[in-house]
């Protein structure tokens, strides 16, 4: 098994803050939330405006407002929830070497808080998406795999998204 693609980088808990971050904040089924929490609070309060039915109209606008602090609660509670896991998973050490290797079949990973590697097959793959710094790649388990940007020891980066998302379409075929 020839590796393709080859990316090697010391895991801290930033990357758990930058996934939290997208799947809690950034994800599309996220935007698309606040976009329509946004219109629902931007036509209540035209509504108000307009009918002067101030009491009618502030209980959606407080339910509106009720949906957004339950949003962020819940990524900063994943963080704190993250930190203690990340903590406990790396001794308390702060970092994890991670190699993550793309062969023509598998992604092996391996890390020094595991003793054996990790395999799983192109046929696993869901999904991949980019964070600010990180390539996350996930599988129909819901495990999360990362390759950070600018780590790749073999392989050309700006040849691994393009890779990954044939790979992945590829699997949706598959399933038609």
């Amino acid at each position: 098994m020839q590796p393709k693609f080859v990316n090697r980088f010391q895991r801290s808990f930033e990357v758990e803050q930058e996934l939290y971050r997208y799947l809690h904040l950034l994800s599309p089924a996220i935007i698309t939330c606040y976009i329509i929490l946004g219109v629902v609070l931007i036509t209540d309060i035209i509504l108000i405006l307009v009918s002067g039915l101030v009491y009618a109209y502030m209980a959606v606008f407080a339910m509106c407002i009720i949906v957004l602090f339950i949003l962020f609660f819940r990524y900063f509670s994943a963080i704190q929830a993250g930190k203690a896991r990340f903590a406990e998973d790396t001794n308390n050490k702060g970092t994890v070497t991670v190699t993550a290797t793309l062969t023509d079949e598998a992604l092996i990973s391996e890390a020094s808080d595991r003793e054996d590697p990790i395999e799983v097959v192109y046929s696993h793959f869901k999904k991949v998406f980019v964070t600010q710094h990180y390539y996350m790649l996930q599988t129909n388990e819901k495990m999360v795999y990362v390759f950070k940007k600018g780590a790749f020891s073999v392989g050309n980066e700006e040849e691994f998204l393009p890779y990954l998302q044939q790979v992945i379409e590829r699997n949706k075929q598959k399933v038609r």
